[in-house]
């Protein structure tokens, strides 16, 4: 456990009463309500002074430490740093509460809805905000301007952004360029070395003012401890849908934003389908109900900011060809028998349909995987097929890119029957990888457009398969490239102009291309139409010049088209709860009407 249980009532501890005048984070409050809650207390709180005045505050104790406040007059030594924050919080002060002092030097030009949330945080309207803008609505910046104008009033003093990793060094170099904020990218190097220059008692946390780090290395056991022993005043959650369900991810960015006087979510896809994930992300931070601590919620789409929605989607329906259906016959056989001695292998089973809807190639890498682990000696390889991760936060397939793996839980009692039915299964995959129609379709549809595009896959297999096969150049875009080989890629695309960029959802986070592009092909569709829409939000962003186009391919057949209504469904869900933008269209064309 992160903290021991409080055994006594800390509501009832000395000194701290209703009405007292009392110090909390180097400011003075007054104790406005007391009430337990598990084991320890809710403290509500008014500003005394500048810069939180008028405000009111509920802090969880004993994590937050409050200090009744001696009515005395003899003179105190002061220490420089109080000293020059207690000025800095008078001249903050004299700003009108409707105003942001940090809006005039930010480095860019800010729309006005990228102002509404730091306006509604500095009125006191809420301290924890699910900011669930479309995406490229610029998400990032308002992060930034609230960062910047909380630091400009006196309100905060230490910040932490936890966003996935390969979005750490963007979020560093926007704090840095727009909002002069200099932070510090943490992981376990920076970390060692940070914490060499200090006393060995010392945690390297405590002297960080701002901070970036990943979600899943701060969730480590060894990690959070140390991190959530600092009283960050801020925490910004980038993509927070992927700590939305129980998780060690979700637990780890709870604990620390229940414990920041400010919690901002930043996620352009808040609302997959499930209500339930939905609210298990409205209630992290919280320290209460929902009337003791609410939740700001921003959802704008383009119409809202003012903003003409440029988007044409197109479904593109293609034929399979007879190689492509004998291998989801033989599948479909395989399967069958898979669920007659193990009723519970549905789900791993749907992971190799799934590659098969991506690519034949992608199956008989899979397969003959599965091939070569059954003719290995007795015991050898055994925890191989542990190693495809098949699901999400969400409960749905995740997007790692990585070499074929055969699912944990598929196979037969019987090794010498289930090679004769995989057998058939990696010919024919074979033999219908050289001719792939959506491979075909995909050619087609890159003569006809010209100029530069990027196409989404799930897998790396399949995407090493297209750049074989692809009439066209192209770069690739996958979890395995090193920080300099990724940089190399993008730059190369982004240079070259009619380029082919082929990515994974696994290698897409974070991709700004709208000034180079503005055309995505998803070869296949993803189970979850959050992964749909941030893939089309790589070329949708403020800045896009020219109309938006996104190209689905779709294989007939009753695999891919399960997949259309699921999906039709989840995001009709999403639209009902909180207006989610439609990923899919309602164009249907086949390839051969291009």
């Amino acid at each position: 456990m992160l903290v021991e249980k409080i055994t006594t009532d800390p509501a009832e501890a000395p000194h701290v009463t209703r009405g007292a005048i009392v110090r909390m984070r180097r400011a003075r409050w007054r104790v406005v309500d007391i009430r337990p809650f598990d084991g320890c207390a809710i403290v509500t709180l008014a500003g005394l002074a500048p810069p939180h005045a008028g405000l009111e505050r509920r802090v969880l104790t004993p994590f937050d430490t409050i200090e009744p406040i001696e009515r005395t007059r003899r003179a105190r030594i002061v220490k420089a740093g109080a000293w020059t924050r207690a000025c800095r919080a008078l001249v903050a002060g004299d700003t009108p509460p409707a105003s942001l002092r940090s809006a005039a030097r930010a480095r860019i030009d800010l729309l006005a809805h990228q102002l509404e949330p730091a306006l509604a945080i500095v009125r006191g309207l809420g301290c924890r905000v699910l900011l669930a803008d479309e995406v490229g609505l610029g998400k990032t910046i308002q992060a930034g301007l609230i960062a910047s104008e909380l630091r400009e009033r006196g309100a905060i003093d230490r910040l932490l952004v936890l966003a996935p990793a390969g979005l750490r060094e963007q979020w560093v170099a926007e704090l840095h360029g727009r909002f002069a904020i200099e932070a510090t990218l943490v992981d376990a190097h920076s970390l060692r070395r940070i914490a060499s220059t200090l006393p060995i008692d010392l945690n390297p946390w405590m002297t960080l003012s701002a901070a970036v780090a990943s979600i899943d290395y701060v969730k480590r056991p060894e990690v959070l401890p140390l991190a959530a022993r600092c009283l960050w005043d801020l925490i910004v959650v980038d993509e927070a849908h992927a700590s939305a369900a129980d998780s060690d991810r979700r637990a780890a960015v709870h604990a620390l934003c229940a414990r920041a006087s400010y919690a901002l979510l930043l996620t352009a896809t808040p609302h997959n389908g499930d209500e339930r994930a939905f609210e298990s992300l409205c209630a992290i931070g919280s320290i209460g109900d929902e009337r003791d601590d609410p939740l700001l919620v921003f959802r704008r789409t383009r119409h809202d900011a003012g903003l003409a929605a440029r988007r044409r989607v197109h479904t593109l329906r293609v034929r399979s060809s007879p190689d492509e259906q004998r291998v989801h016959r033989a599948l479909a056989r395989y399967s069958q028998a898979v669920r007659a001695e193990r009723g519970d292998a549905c789900l791993a089973l749907a992971v190799l349909h799934k590659r098969a809807l991506s690519s034949a190639w992608a199956l008989a890498e899979s397969i003959d995987r599965r091939l070569a682990m059954l003719a290995a000696p007795a015991g050898a390889d055994a925890g191989e097929q542990l190693t495809l991760p098949m699901f999400d936060v969400n409960g749905d397939f995740t997007p790692e890119d990585d070499a074929p793996a055969w699912p944990e839980g598929v196979g037969l009692a019987d090794a010498d029957r289930e090679r004769r039915l995989l057998g058939p299964i990696a010919g024919a995959a074979r033999a219908a990888a050289a001719r792939e129609s959506k491979v075909a379709a995909l050619n087609r549809l890159l003569r006809r457009i010209g100029e530069s595009v990027v196409v989404f896959t799930e897998y790396r297999d399949t995407l090493q398969h297209l750049r074989a096969l692809l009439q066209r150049p192209s770069l690739a875009l996958h979890g395995g490239l090193t920080r300099e080989e990724r940089a190399c890629a993008l730059n190369a695309f982004i240079h070259r102009p009619g380029s082919v960029l082929l990515a994974t959802d696994a290698a897409g986070e974070g991709l700004n291309l709208h000034h180079s592009c503005r055309t995505v092909i998803n070869l296949e569709l993803p189970w979850n139409p959050m992964r749909l829409e941030q893939r089309i939000g790589r070329v949708d962003r403020i800045g896009q010049a020219h109309t938006v186009h996104a190209f689905h391919l779709i294989a007939d057949g009753a695999g891919e088209l399960r997949i259309l209504r699921r999906l039709r469904e989840r995001i009709d869900a999403a639209k009902a709860a909180i207006g989610a933008p439609d990923p899919l269209g309602i164009v249907e064309v086949t390839i051969d009407e291009l």
